[in-house]
């Protein structure tokens, strides 16, 4: 037993490390089968001083010792060394399996800090403008927009440090932004906004929508000088949620990464949020950009 003890910890926990996963397999394969050999050898003296093999018929002794090799190879060290190795192995594969999710986990939570530091400086300066306007000219209205500019901030810095949200707060969200640009092109925005479907009850991670809703202002609408449009369709069915938002563009735009940084990460997000489960189109023809995705929806556990 203390042989066979010693035989198996040498191996799993000195000769693997230091030659098995440094690679050097040769090294490590004469090294096992010597002490291997070495064990049965000893095996083989204490049982032919036990037993006083002397006395046996040559016959005799090679059954018993036959038997003690079967015995070794077996139910022996070899046999306990391929256990615990197994175990060894699938313990550190759970280990790096939960290393991963971590890591993936903190990098949903990076790329959420940094979607949030790009949503803000984008409008901000114009819906203040807007709001310093009306305070002189319409004191209700800018009092209305501070509101709603209030809600959206405290929405995105605060409740979207989780991994999900309501789904109804999040469309919420959308729509103040939406208001808070309308008042930035008046009547010369042709808009049309349609949301149908339950949103109550639903959860979704925060902040997959809102990118693409600003980039169809900031490189699209922005830059017409005639004629800005755009259209917003959000459906929710039982289990997923469909997007679809397009807009205006001039016509020297074709072919340019729009959206940039703020595109990719929801890309990078939708990957790591739902790895197989989402959908996620992006195109553009001379005077439009289209965006369609689905993503699950989950119900919210009360």
């Amino acid at each position: 037993m203390a042989l066979e003890i010693f035989l198996v910890y040498s191996i799993i926990y000195f000769f693997i490390p230091k030659f098995f996963y440094t690679k050097r397999y040769f090294l490590f394969s004469i090294i096992t089968l010597f002490l291997s050999v070495f064990a049965l050898l000893i095996s083989f003296y204490g049982i032919y001083t036990l037993f006083d093999l002397h006395r046996f018929t040559n016959e005799k002794i090679f059954n018993i010792l036959w038997g003690d090799v079967f015995n070794f190879l077996t139910m022996g060290p070899p046999v306990l060394c391929i256990f615990f190795l197994i175990v060894k192995m699938l313990k550190a594969h759970y280990l790096e399996n939960e290393k991963k999710k971590i890591i993936l986990a903190e990098n949903a939570h990076v790329e959420l800090q940094l979607l949030k530091a790009q949503i803000h400086p984008h409008f901000l300066f114009n819906t203040l403008n807007n709001i310093y306007f009306f305070i002189f000219s319409n004191p209700q209205k800018a009092k209305g927009l501070i509101q709603k500019l209030e809600q959206l901030l405290y929405y995105i810095i605060h409740e979207c440090n989780q991994q999900f949200v309501e789904l109804s707060a999040e469309i919420n969200m959308i729509n103040d932004y939406l208001d808070l640009e309308k008042v930035r092109y008046g009547a010369r925005l042709d808009m049309y906004v349609e949301i149908s479907g339950d949103l109550d009850n639903k959860i979704i991670a925060p902040l997959l929508m809102i990118p693409f809703v600003e980039n169809s202002f900031k490189h699209g609408t922005s830059h017409m000088l005639r004629n800005p449009w755009i259209r917003f369709i959000v459906q929710a069915d039982e289990d997923m949620l469909h997007f679809m938002i397009a807009n205006s563009k001039p016509a020297d735009e074709v072919g340019k990464d729009n959206g940039g940084i703020g595109l990719n990460n929801v890309q990078k997000r939708l990957e790591l949020l739902y790895p197989s489960n989402h959908f996620l189109l992006i195109e553009q023809t001379e005077n439009t950009f289209t965006v369609n995705m689905q993503i699950p929806l989950e119900q919210r556990i009360n």
